[in-house]
């Protein structure tokens, strides 16, 4: 039973992932992967950055993000800054009106 909770867990958190990033990158207009990671760590979405370049480079390539090298103006290393696309917006309004269809059957069914 527990190895068929991991598997329902694992399928469920992919496609809420890709939301949570997506949110996070609109309401912050351009961000970079640690940040994103951080940002993540703060709302209890702990995540691997095996994981989520990974999943920032797929995005990119779907043209649902576009991504920037900074290296003036900040201090330490590079960073590589995502911003939504017009893509990625319209994209990310079809999520979300989903993701609300989805827990208003969710809530009527419980």
């Amino acid at each position: 039973m527990d190895e068929l909770l991991a598997n329902w867990k694992v399928q469920i958190r992919k496609g809420y992932l890709e939301l949570c990033i997506l949110l996070l990158i609109q309401k912050h207009h351009r961000v970079y992967g640690f940040d994103l990671l951080e940002k993540l760590r703060e709302v209890e979405l702990d995540l691997k950055e095996g994981t989520l370049y990974p999943l920032l480079n797929r995005m990119t390539s779907d043209n649902v993000l576009k991504s920037v090298w900074e290296t003036k103006q900040i201090k330490g290393h590079p960073r590589k800054f995502y911003s939504l696309t017009s893509s990625g917006t319209t994209l990310l309004e079809s999520m979300k009106l989903e993701f609300d269809n989805s827990l208003k059957i969710f809530n009527q069914l419980r």
